[in-house]
């Protein structure tokens, strides 16, 4: 509850009103103020002290009333009146000086000026209407602007200046200052002109102002997803074409794309940092969210804006018929890898632990359902054909050429997590072997009283995984290995103790143990992006914006650590680091929301929502797991147009949005 002001004795008048929100500050003596606004107390920001910066400038151009605003912690012990007084006099204020002073932790405040007899109680009702709301509030801006505006000449008679807060009486004669108060909606109208005034200057500042920060933030989370989809099916589209038609007639749509990728990469950036653990202000996080919806825009109208193009490239309605039948021996060269496939599961179930090949363990499945989606999809275009309605095959063209290029991809990452896991073993002996030369130059550093912050925990850590990991290769309980992990856990410890270590090196043995190390950071983040990519890629529809922000921001540092590490091996170092950290952040969140989508949770807020693909070719009973109602990503959609495709169009972005499970962390509300 506000405590009403009331109005000091003396030769003066003054008011004391609840401030609340400001910490204490340090008393002031009355002094002349040397600017028209004094901040000594520190409760405005910058743009706050502009604003009465301009409202000061505004009044004196007005009538040439000079207001000097004046925030100090305390009036010294001083009443509110006797301070004003002094500071006005010690100023050698006259005329058409007014002194506006405020003490924030005091709870007062009082105004100074000239006198022309008019009475406290119309003193009252001037102050109380409007200044002693706002600083009772702590609205410091408020109470200095809302105080010029009054202070501006008006029609229909006048307020003598002593009126206005309890002004001291320091100056003879009297200079009318006040519009008249006969009327309340006079002061109502100025008000209402000010809240329209801060509107407007709101808008210019937040093109969503208005827009609550938590709906701003669900609609930034369903554009990076919009966005993430369109690029991913515009790549699909583009290999396609060039495979039809070679590079020359599709460079344009490789430029778009390209431009594209880079605005989806830098907004997937943006989500990153609001996703981390530095929290940012609501402000903050509105400037930020309105950079990703431009760019999310902006390269999804790239997009859109080549399908016409595109699809005079393709005409595709004409070509359906020779497109639909060859899709036919690329079904049947895939369906042939299906046995290996098994083959390669039962092998890599036999040597390796699960957690070694987990990611890859349904692919074959996942990679026969979308095989037997593209001949039905097939089959389904011909009956259009037949029907005499070629437009009707082109959705089903292009699923079925989706889905088997998906296929594709299912049974390629097989083979690439088996060339990794052979390949664990040689990587295993050169990380062990690096553990080792530091592990023995710690242990002399300490020897000779050489020591660094964590480095005696560092080395405690490396010595264990070193003798943690003797074994693990070949286990003799009966377990099967995961060379791969071990191997990161070793590296990990390793490059802990590494950094330990830094600030006894000098920098030429900083980039030499960098370089050391950087060729098996980077081989080891590349296996984690590609493995993330794969899973996410062939499995999107399920898969929400956490797992593809940070394969993005993955994707990004491995591209930073492949460019820097000739000119700066240390930062590249760091660079593959946080690429390999972030790619298996996406893995985990991609086969968490994959989970919650096979359990009905529909967690991972991707686009695989329960009613995807029916109408048109997407019904639900096309085959098994995830494919049958997924398909990767929006490759059916509703068979008939939508804004989410890519270059050919064709998907149907509906909905979707993962902000509101916690993944983009909120925010606070105005």
């Amino acid at each position: 509850m506000r405590l009403p002001y009331r109005l000091l004795a003396g030769s003066a008048v003054g008011a004391t009103v609840l401030l609340s929100g400001v910490g204490p500050a340090a008393a002031e003596e009355p002094f002349a103020p040397t600017e028209q606004l004094t901040d000594n107390a520190d409760v405005l920001d910058s743009g706050q002290e502009q604003q009465v910066q301009d409202a000061i400038t505004q009044l004196q151009e007005a009538d040439g009333t000079q207001l000097y605003v004046v925030f100090v912690g305390t009036f010294d012990g001083a009443t509110a009146d006797t301070w004003a007084e002094q500071a006005y006099q010690e100023r050698g204020m006259g005329g058409d000086d007014v002194l506006f002073a405020v003490a924030v932790d005091d709870q007062n405040y009082s105004l100074a000026g000239n006198t022309n007899g008019t009475t406290e109680a119309d003193l009252q009702a001037v102050v109380s209407s409007d200044v002693v709301p706002l600083l009772s509030s702590s609205d410091w801006t408020g109470a200095a602007t809302t105080l010029a505006e009054e202070l501006q000449p008006g029609d229909g008679g006048t307020i003598a200046l002593g009126a206005l807060a309890g002004i001291a009486v320091v100056g003879g004669g009297g200079y009318a200052l006040l519009r008249n108060r006969r009327k309340k909606k006079v002061a109502a109208a100025s008000a209402q002109a000010r809240r329209e005034r801060e509107e407007a200057e709101a808008a210019a500042a937040d093109p969503h102002h208005g827009t609550p920060t938590q709906q701003l933030t669900f609609r930034a989370s369903e554009e990076l997803l919009a966005l993430d989809e369109a690029v991913k099916t515009s790549e699909l589209d583009l290999a396609y074409a060039r495979s039809q038609y070679g590079d020359g007639p599709v460079a344009g749509f490789g430029d778009a794309l390209a431009e594209s990728k880079a605005e989806l990469s830098r907004a997937f950036t943006i989500r990153q940092e609001l996703d981390d653990d530095i929290p940012e202000d609501e402000p903050t996080q509105r400037r930020m969210l309105t950079e990703l919806l431009e760019l999310t825009g902006t390269a999804r109208t790239r997009l859109e804006g080549q399908r016409e193009s595109y699809a005079e490239l393709r005409h595709l309605a004409d070509s359906a018929p020779e497109a639909l039948e060859a899709l036919t021996p690329v079904a049947t060269r895939l369906r042939g890898r299906l046995p290996d496939g098994e083959r390669t599961l039962t092998w890599l179930a036999e040597r390796y632990a699960r957690s070694a090949w987990a990611p890859v363990a349904d692919n074959v499945a996942e990679a026969q359902a979308r095989i037997e989606r593209a001949e039905q999809l097939v089959v389904a275009g011909r009956a259009e054909i037949e029907a005499g309605r070629p437009n009707g095959a082109v959705p089903a063209l292009r699923a079925g050429e989706d889905s088997l290029a998906e296929a594709g991809k299912l049974l390629d990452a097989l083979d690439r997590t088996v060339a990794d896991l052979r390949d664990a073993p040689g990587h295993f002996e050169a990380v062990r072997a690096e553990t080792e030369r530091d592990i023995a130059e710690a242990k002399a550093m300490l020897a000779r009283n050489v020591d660094t912050p964590g480095l005696r925990e560092q080395l405690a850590r490396a010595e264990a995984a070193l003798a943690g990991s003797v074994g693990t290769l070949q286990p003799t309980d009966g377990s099967l290995p995961d060379p791969v992990a071990v191997t990161r856990r070793l590296d990990e410890a390793d490059l802990a103790l590494e950094a330990a270590l830094e600030p006894a090196r000098d920098l030429r043995q900083q980039q030499e143990r960098a370089t050391a190390h950087l060729q098996q950071a980077i081989r080891s983040a590349d296996a984690s992006v590609a493995a993330a990519g794969d899973f996410i890629t062939t499995r999107r529809g399920a898969v929400g914006s956490s797992a593809r922000t940070r394969l993005a921001e993955a994707e990004r540092y491995l591209d930073d650590a492949s460019r820097s590490g000739s000119s700066d091996p240390i930062a590249a170092l760091r660079s593959a680091q946080r690429a390999d950290a972030l790619a298996q952040q996406a893995m985990q969140a991609a086969q968490q929301d994959v989970q919650d989508y096979q359990d009905g949770q529909y967690g991972g807020g991707g686009y695989g929502r329960p009613g995807y693909g029916r109408g048109g070719y997407g019904g639900s009973g096309f085959g098994p797991g995830l494919a049958g109602g997924l398909l990767g990503g929006l490759l059916l959609g509703g068979m008939g147009g939508g804004n989410g495709g890519g270059f050919g169009g064709g998907g149907d972005f509906g909905g979707g949005g993962d902000f509101g499970g916690g993944d983009f962390g909120g925010g606070g509300s105005f």
